[in-house]
């Protein structure tokens, strides 16, 4: 083992520098910058994991570190089990350019041994301050069994689920409406009138800190938190939807100037700051601070016009999941709306998250603005392999001188894959020859994934093992309609553990239930594990009723 004393930083040749548990307790303590960076895959990292430690797998690395850490100087600890996870991730970003890199020495065993605790979950500390906003503020609640009754009576109430779209598609309670989280302060009022609000998600952190954000924001009308979401509601053995697409609208201007003033007061009182974009550039040059700019509306309304150099982070996720939003603990963040109620409404959330919050102001300029998606540069180009169109794949499959592996995740593989493909996760490629059988020497490996990037890195990962690999152009997406798609496979189609993944209750094959009430279970446990964390900065507003 490398550096047996934890108290001490040791390094060796060709090994990047190994920190003891203490080490890094410290830093967090010191307020500095830091990211914290577990490259195992999720679905391990899920199992036990330092608190403030960001899940970017292996598998992942070079497409997502550059948007996860912007500052290529950033002091970066990577944790793994196998101390040749970390140094192969250290040799990918050193190739990416990061110059301060550095392994927990021992990893997540030191970290127990040294006293500290591990989390299991995904979304943790996000999860953990919504467990101390509702024990705070005594966030009024209502039960599945009362709300039900309710909606049996016909009593006039708006119902309104603060989750993305997609996830409201997925299931619902009856009578709902979409309105995600960041959204509530601008568009559930109206809708309202003056009848009680009852706010849902799927578990309990959204449904508390969108509750919260009404009453906080100075709603008159009586609002709750359905306790336990949508999963109190299945548990409570009531019928969910699925398939529902209704978002509550916008409402009228004299709504928008009310939502904005309110927005605005709570978000002042908080501490953020509003800059305007000569601010902003200032902040951007300042070489040794990390700041992360985030649009934080809809998805569809960020992809028809936004700032250069913003990134979509919807409002209510980015309160929900600000270790995958913005792994660098202490950094700073910038956030843009069109309204100014959804950035004022999250800026107060992550102030009392401990994040230094601006808001920027300025008009969307139609001649400036870019369109469609961003997903930040990769940290180096794949090194280069041959690339099949659809046709070509086709024909050599028929041949039986082909093998179609999927390398996406697999949750995805499990709704819908291309026909015949068989999956794996890029992290466990050398699996490849031994669990599809012998590969021959004209045998090709041919890679896909969702738009066919993270399939090419795969592709040279096979190629650098001397296996025939190629990958599909234009990817899952691409081929689909070319190939045709199954979905719901299960068995001899997996070649390893689909352990890449973190599976929420509703998203398991089988045990819905039993694993409903025990991620309720872990939930409400959260508060009592909190005291002494190291680094933790809450410092929750308790609104006056």
């Amino acid at each position: 083992m490398i550096g047996t004393d934890l108290n001490t930083t040791t390094s060796s040749p060709g090994l990047i520098p190994r920190v003891s548990a203490q080490h890094v307790a410290g830093l967090l303590k010191t307020g500095a910058e830091l990211a914290l960076i577990d490259v195992r895959e999720e679905g391990v990292f899920a199992r036990g994991h330092l608190l403030f430690a960001a899940s970017i797998p292996l598998a992942r690395l070079e497409l997502r570190a550059r948007r996860a850490i912007p500052r290529l100087d950033t002091p970066v600890i990577l944790i793994a089990d196998d101390p040749a996870d970390t140094d192969l991730a250290a040799s990918r970003l050193k190739r990416g350019g990061y110059t301060n890199v550095s392994a927990l020495d021992g990893g997540n065993t030191a970290w127990t041994k040294a006293g500290y605790q591990l989390f299991s979950g995904v979304f943790v500390p996000s999860k953990a301050f919504g467990e101390v906003v509702e024990h705070a503020n005594h966030t009024p609640r209502i039960s599945a069994t009362a709300a039900n009754e309710a909606m049996r009576r016909g009593e006039a109430r708006l119902y309104v689920d603060s989750r993305p779209l997609e996830e409201f598609r997925n299931l619902s309670l009856p009578n709902a409406l979409d309105c995600p989280g960041a959204e509530l302060v601008l568009r559930a009022p109206a809708a309202a009138g003056a009848n009680p609000i009852v706010v849902n998600c799927a578990g309990r952190t959204r449904s508390i800190i969108g509750a919260q954000s009404l009453i906080n924001a100075g709603i008159p009308n009586p609002v709750y938190a359905l306790e336990n979401g949508a999963m109190g509601w299945r548990l409570s053995g009531l019928e969910l939807r699925h398939g529902v697409d209704e978002l509550l609208p916008i409402p009228a201007a004299a709504d928008i100037a009310l939502a904005r003033q309110r927005a605005r007061s709570l978000a002042e009182k908080l501490g953020a700051q509003w800059i305007d974009d000569a601010k902003l550039q200032a902040l951007l040059a300042q070489a040794d601070r990390t700041t992360y700019c985030f649009d934080v509306r809809l998805p569809e309304d960020y992809a028809a016009g936004h700032l250069p150099g913003f990134f979509n982070a919807p409002g209510g996720q980015l309160v929900q999941a600000t270790d995958v939003y913005a792994p660098v603990r202490n950094a700073r963040m910038v956030l843009f709306d069109e309204f100014g109620v959804q950035a004022p409404m999250t800026a107060h959330w992550l102030r009392q998250m401990g994040w230094t919050v601006f808001i920027v102001e300025t008009a969307l300029d139609a001649g400036t603005l870019e369109k469609g998606t961003q997903a930040g540069p990769p940290l180096y180009p794949p090194d280069a392999t041959q690339r099949l169109d659809v046709p070509e794949l086709m024909a050599l499959l028929r041949s039986n001188r082909g093998i179609l592996i999927d390398c996406d995740d697999s949750r995805a593989f499990n709704k819908q894959h291309l026909r015949g493909a068989r999956w794996i996760t890029r992290s466990r490629i050398e699996r490849i020859a031994e669990l599809t059988g012998a590969v021959g020497p004209h045998t090709t490996i041919v890679f896909t994934s969702d738009d066919g990037v993270l399939a090419q890195y795969a592709a040279a990962d096979a190629a650098a093992l001397g296996l025939r690999a190629a990958w599909i152009a234009g990817g899952t997406r691409g081929g689909a309609s070319a190939m045709g798609a199954v979905g719901l496979t299960s068995g001899p189609d997996f070649l390893c553990e689909t352990d890449d993944a973190f599976y929420s209750p509703y998203q398991l094959p089988a045990g819905v239930e039993k694993a409903m009430q025990t991620y309720i279970d872990w939930e409400t446990g959260l508060l009592d594990r909190l005291k002494n964390e190291p680094g933790l900065h809450f410092n929750v507003h308790v609104h006056a009723n």
